[in-house]
């Protein structure tokens, strides 16, 4: 026990008192200790689940992004299969005159064209060949149609006349070799244009689409298209899954754009590969088929190889796209069983601890309703 004392002193009439001091306990010590690492313990559980709460919810997030621009990019394309700029439902078949041809016909019935993943490596009808790296097990949708731009016919309207000129400006960034579609909705053309066309505008309102001999098989066309035909640039994609650029180990959502050069055939080098987001699982694609008259609804919904086997993609109205997405790293505490396309997933020995999200859109196919 500390010993304490109060003095006095005196000096020049002043006094100077010492007052009483008391130390701190070894048990109060002991004690402030404890509550201290008690607030701290408090503090670091309130950071790390903050921290996880954190990683979740931006995982959800990416997720939410990932899955929207997906479903945005391929309904804004699936939704206008089959344009040709004038007539809906057309069922025109094109004459396809340029050397490296679209990887179909060109025509309304293969507007939209589906393969079912029906086992390892195996699609029905069989895939592209230039998609050799789809991931096992999911679906591959190929959408062919013609650009929201087009140009309408102005002179040079023979067939055998290989400059058609069409109305400037006009917005639509026709470039050499470019596949492009003209028709009249009667009929149809696909050619490669053979020249410049930036660089061949005359009078100030008419650019030159050539259709010559080089890049094409002939210099004629089918018909003669008159002032009420219109020319546009002609697309064909292909969306599917793949391992992603960035991480092999990870799938991705790509989209493969026909970009035909002039070799005359139509290989991978045709096409111009653009991924769209990781993290994309699975896809599976169911298709409604109008099998009622027909009266231009989807009665009931199908997988492609069920449309192929009956023939039966003129018929196809809408197109149901299914999404399974995975977040990049384990975010969950434990692994998290989801339903995708009917089944139960991430279930048993190789579950992990990866957030999951569902996507489903049903998009119609516009130009095959009334």
């Amino acid at each position: 026990m500390t010993r304490c004392f109060l003095a006095m002193y005196m000096h020049n009439n002043k006094t100077w008192t010492m007052n009483r001091q008391s130390g701190i306990s070894l048990i109060e010590i002991m004690i402030a200790l404890l509550i201290g690492l008690l607030v701290t313990f408090g503090a670091i559980q309130l950071f790390i689940s903050n921290k996880n709460t954190y990683r979740v919810e931006t995982a959800l997030s990416r997720l939410q992004e990932t899955g929207r621009y997906i479903v945005d990019t391929m309904a804004r394309e699936i939704r206008m299969a089959g344009f040709n700029g004038c007539s809906s439902r057309g069922n025109i078949t094109p004459n396809i005159i340029a050397n490296d041809p679209p990887p179909y016909d060109g025509s309304n019935e293969r507007a939209v064209q589906g393969f079912e993943a029906t086992g390892t490596n195996a699609w029905t009808p069989t895939i592209l060949a230039y998609l050799s790296n789809v991931r096992d097990g999911t679906d591959v949708v190929n959408i062919q149609r013609g650009d929201d731009c087009g140009a309408q016919v102005t002179g040079n309207f023979e067939p055998d006349n290989a400059n058609v000129q069409v109305s400037f400006p006009n917005n639509c960034g026709f470039y050499q070799s470019q596949p492009v579609l003209i028709t009249d909705c009667v009929g149809a053309d696909i050619y490669q244009i053979s020249n410049n066309p930036k660089n061949d505008v005359t009078g100030g309102n008419k650019q030159t689409t050539a259709h010559g001999n080089n890049v094409n098989t002939t210099v004629n066309l089918s018909k003669t298209y008159g002032p009420d035909s219109s020319i546009f640039a002609f697309r064909s994609y292909a969306f599917y899954i793949a391992p992603s650029a960035i991480d092999a180990n990870e799938p991705a959502m790509w989209m493969a754009n026909w970009v035909p050069n002039t070799d005359g055939t139509t290989t991978v080098a045709d096409y111009q590969f653009l991924e769209l987001g990781s993290g994309v699982e699975d896809m599976q694609i169911l298709y409604g088929v109008d099998t009622a008259a027909p009266d231009e609804y989807a009665d009931t919904y199908v997988t492609a190889d069920t449309v192929d086997a009956g023939n039966n993609w003129t018929n196809v109205r809408s197109v149901r796209v299914n999404l399974l997405l995975r977040s990049e790293d384990g975010v969950t505490a434990e692994p998290r069983a989801i339903t995708f396309n009917g089944a139960v997933t991430n279930t048993g020995a190789g579950a992990d601890n990866r957030l999951r999200m569902v996507y489903t859109a049903t998009i119609t196919l516009r130009n095959r309703l009334p």
